[in-house]
């Protein structure tokens, strides 16, 4: 009887740690994808911004294109955060599964 019950609770420890480990993962996963919603978004920006507006403020050399760089990237990972786009939801889901 008393190996039964230490099998019983090697599997419910092990059982533990499964899905400790999954949680992690599920949360990372759900990081990556907002990461990857974010990236889009940013690359979204920068296309429109290269497609026409032009403002003479900020074209400044190499200095006004690094600030403007860091400006789309800020702007996508406040976008991607706040808006409720889907783009990391539906990642989520599909990878998931």
């Amino acid at each position: 009887m008393r190996i039964n019950s230490q099998l019983q609770y090697n599997q419910f420890k092990i059982e533990q740690a499964q899905n400790k480990i999954n949680k992690q993962n599920q949360d990372r996963l759900k990081e990556v994808c907002e990461d990857f919603e974010s990236i889009f978004l940013g690359m979204m920006f920068k296309q429109m911004k290269d497609a026409g507006f032009k403002s003479k403020l900020l074209d400044t050399g190499i200095k006004g294109k690094i600030f403007k760089d860091m400006y789309y990237d800020k702007l996508a990972k406040e976008a991607a955060q706040k808006s409720n786009l889907g783009i990391a939801e539906a990642a989520y889901r599909q990878l998931n599964k």
